[in-house]
């Protein structure tokens, strides 16, 4: 999808919206991206990867490829994609850095 076939926010941000793919479900769909809000209308829908800058030992792609050939012996998508990115547990966050203070405490020893 390119950004005539996006959402436009009034922020500027464009989202993607798996609706307008009218010969298939969503359940068989996903959206691989490196902006989590562009699949912010089908959370569970999307694969969120890092951005790539040129870096020579840069593996997204070799991770994205094992993921995506885990996730065709799955008959939930959606399923694999929550417990595996748990990106709809940002949903109770009103503010960034309520997150983030909140994921620091979890990773401190």
């Amino acid at each position: 999808m390119y950004r005539e076939h996006c959402i436009s926010t009034k922020e500027g941000v464009f989202i993607k919206d798996l609706r307008v793919i009218k010969n298939r479900d969503l359940e068989d769909m996903i959206i691989v991206d490196n902006a989590a809000y562009s699949f912010a209308f089908q959370l569970e829908n999307g694969v969120p990867i890092l951005p790539f800058y040129d870096f020579k030992a840069d593996r997204e792609l070799i991770y994205l490829k094992d993921y995506l050939i885990e996730m065709a012996t799955t008959e939930d998508l959606k399923g694999m994609n929550k417990n595996t990115f748990k990106l709809h547990e940002y949903e109770k966050y009103e503010e960034l850095q309520d997150l983030i203070e909140t994921e620091l405490k979890n990773y401190v020893c």
